[in-house]
C-alpha cells in the first residue's frame, strides 16, 4: 500500500503545483497512421470517417473561441474526428498539460497510474481515446496520461506528498417545480478546479451521436473525451463534486469522467443511474447531482448521490443533508437538490431566488458561489436540451478571470440532433 501511494503521490504533483510555467518535452508519434490503425487503410477511409463529423467555430474571443464538434459513428471514428478536425488545439492543450506533468512525474510513473485504471475503463472510451490519438498524431500513452489526471486529483493518499494543497471543490444545484420561475427543471454545475493547467484556453463542446447508445453533449476541452459536465438525449443532466477522502479510496476502478460517459450512453432514467453506479467498480469519494426532466415521479426529478469505494447513497429534493467532514448543514429546500463548498452562500442564494430560479438567476448565483479556481460553469435545461456554458479567461487566480465573470455561450443540443 505504501509503494502504491508513493507512485500516486508523485504523479499527483501534476495537478497541484500552481507556480509552474513552461513545458517539458512531450513524446511525439513516429509511426504513420496506416501502421498505427487497424481501422484506416487509406486516405479514402480517412475522408469517409471525417464526412460523418462537423466542426462549428464561434470565432469569439470573449468565449475563448469555443468550438462545437458534431461527432458520429463508432467510438474509434468519433475519437479520430475529434483529433483530426481540431488537431492543432488538441496537440497544444495536451502538450501543455503533459509538459507540466513531466516536470514532476516520469513517464513510467504515469504509465503505472493509468494501468491501475485501464481494466475498468469501458471499451467504448478506450477505443475513442485510440481514435483521438491517431487523429491528432499523438502517442496513445500520452492521451492516457491526460485522462488519468482528474481521478488522481481526487485521490486522498496524494496529500501526504503535497504540502499546502487545499484540494478542489465544486457546486451543483438542480431546481424544478415550485422553485423555478416556470416550473421547468434547471441544473447548475460549477466546476472549481485548476485554472493554472490552462485547459480553458481550448474549450470544446462535444456532441456524440454513436452508432449504439444515447446521444450526448459534453462540455470539455480539446483532447479530453471524459465528461465532467454533460447532458444526454434522454433529457438528463450530470454534474460532479469531490467529497473528502474516506478510507479505502483506490484508483483501481472506473474514473468518474468515464463513469459519466457510460451513464450518458446507457441511462434512460435515474433508476438506470442508480443501478449503473451501484454496479460499478468505484474509486474515490464524490457527490453527483443528476437530473431527469421527463420523470413523472417528483422524487426522481433530481437526486444527489454520495458515492465512494464502499457505498452509494442518494437523496431527493427537500432533504436536509449534513457534510460528514465538518458537520456543516445543508437545510432542506422545496424542489431543490444542491451541494457545494460554500454551504451558507448556496442556501442563501437559493432561498432568495426560490420561486424565480431561471438561467439568468443561476448565472448570477455562480458569482458568489464559485471559488478562485473556477474553470467552467454550465446551466442545463434538460427538458428542451438547452445549455449555457462559460469558461475561465485566465490561468491565474484573479477574480476577474474566473469563469463566473465571463460571457455565457448558448448551445442548443436539441437542434444539434435534428
Amino acid at each position: 500500500m505504501k509503494i502504491h501511494q508513493r507512485i500516486i503521490g508523485l504523479f499527483s504533483l501534476v495537478v497541484i503545483i500552481s507556480f509552474v510555467t513552461g513545458c517539458s518535452w512531450v513524446p511525439r508519434n513516429s509511426l504513420p497512421l496506416y501502421q498505427r490503425s487497424v481501422v484506416i487503410e487509406n486516405q479514402e477511409m480517412v475522408e469517409q470517417i471525417l464526412s460523418k463529423a462537423r466542426l462549428v467555430e464561434s470565432n469569439d474571443p470573449e468565449v475563448n473561441n469555443i468550438k462545437v464538434l458534431h461527432l458520429s459513428g463508432t467510438p474509434y471514428e468519433m475519437g479520430f474526428q475529434h483529433g483530426r478536425l481540431i488537431k492543432d488545439d488538441v496537440r497544444a492543450n495536451v502538450h501543455n498539460i503533459i509538459g507540466l506533468a513531466k516536470r514532476f512525474a516520469s513517464e513510467d510513473i504515469m504509465d503505472e497510474v493509468y494501468d491501475l485504471m485501464a481494466p475498468y475503463i469501458p471499451r467504448e472510451d478506450q477505443e475513442e481515446m485510440r481514435g483521438l490519438a491517431h487523429g491528432a498524431d499523438i502517442p496513445l500513452r500520452v492521451i492516457h496520461w491526460l485522462h488519468a489526471i482528474p481521478e488522481v486529483s481526487e485521490y486522498g493518499p496524494k496529500k501526504q506528498f503535497a504540502r499546502g494543497f487545499t484540494g478542489t471543490s465544486c457546486s451543483n444545484i438542480a431546481a424544478f417545480g415550485n422553485a423555478t420561475v416556470d416550473g421547468e427543471l434547471y441544473q447548475l454545475r460549477v466546476l472549481d478546479w485548476i485554472r493554472q493547467l490552462g485547459a480553458q484556453e481550448y474549450p470544446v463542446i462535444l456532441v456524440h451521436q454513436p452508432d449504439y447508445g444515447n446521444a450526448s453533449v459534453t462540455f470539455s476541452y480539446a483532447g479530453f473525451i471524459g465528461c465532467v459536465s454533460g447532458m444526454n438525449e434522454r433529457f438528463m443532466a450530470f454534474g460532479e463534486m469531490g467529497y473528502g477522502n474516506p478510507p479505502g479510496e483506490s484508483l483501481e476502478g472506473i474514473p468518474f469522467v468515464f463513469l459519466f460517459r457510460k451513464l450518458m450512453r446507457e441511462a434512460d432514467n435515474l433508476d438506470d443511474v442508480i443501478r449503473i453506479i451501484s454496479e460499478a467498480r468505484r474509486t474515490c469519494s464524490y457527490v453527483y447531482v443528476i437530473s431527469d426532466a421527463k420523470a413523472d415521479d417528483h422524487d426522481r426529478k433530481a437526486l444527489l448521490f454520495v458515492s465512494d469505494r464502499n457505498r452509494v447513497e442518494f437523496y431527493p429534493a427537500n432533504t436536509r443533508l449534513t457534510d460528514e467532514r465538518n458537520s456543516v448543514s445543508f437545510p432542506a429546500v422545496e424542489d431543490v437538490v444542491y451541494g457545494g463548498h460554500k454551504a451558507d452562500v448556496l442556501y442563501e442564494e437559493i432561498i432568495s431566488h426560490h420561486g424565480n430560479i431561471s438561467p439568468e438567476t443561476l448565472m448570477e448565483i455562480t458569482k458568489p458561489v464559485a471559488l478562485r479556481g473556477n474553470v467552467q460553469n454550465v446551466i442545463f435545461k434538460p427538458a428542451t436540451l438547452e445549455a449555457w456554458v462559460t469558461n475561465a479567461a485566465t490561468t491565474g487566480r484573479d477574480v476577474e478571470g474566473m469563469a463566473a465573470h465571463q460571457k455565457w455561450y448558448y448551445f442548443d443540443f436539441g437542434a444539434a440532433l435534428r
